[in-house]
């Protein structure tokens, strides 16, 4: 089962194509009469075959920052950041691409991030043409 559960995802089948396959041939999950998807999830991860790579690995785009590469380097707590965003404190557009928020991957980006968590600044504008206040 093991062995069926590799091929398949190396070949790229999702994890409920394989279980519906892995029932077909006869295998079940404990407890269960067919195979679960969490159940090839689990054997899939315990051999490191991701699916997306963002599975395991936060998302590194060069120049840029994501929230929670941003929350490790400030010790903050991620819901902070989009707490802040909500609140229009920080006025950021999501990439169009990746679909995050990206911040610049400069010193001044988290002097500025620091200046509003001390409350120095009201407001930090990451979009174009826009100033901090």
């Amino acid at each position: 089962m093991e062995r069926i559960i590799l091929d398949l995802s190396c070949s790229g089948e999702s994890d409920e194509k394989i279980a519906e396959h892995l029932t077909e041939l006869g295998y079940r999950s404990p407890l269960r009469k067919h195979v679960l998807p969490s159940t090839v999830r689990r054997v899939r991860l315990k051999h490191r075959l991701l699916q997306n790579r963002s599975q395991s690995h936060t998302r590194r785009i060069q120049g840029f920052l994501t929230v929670p590469q941003l929350t490790k380097l400030l010790d903050l707590p991620r819901y902070w950041i989009y707490n802040q965003i909500a609140k229009e404190k920080i006025q950021i557009e999501k990439d169009a691409k990746t679909g995050l928020y990206l911040f610049s991957d400069t010193p001044e980006t988290l002097q500025l991030l620091k200046k509003l968590r001390g409350g120095e600044l009201r407001q930090l504008s990451f979009l174009r043409g826009h100033q901090d206040e």
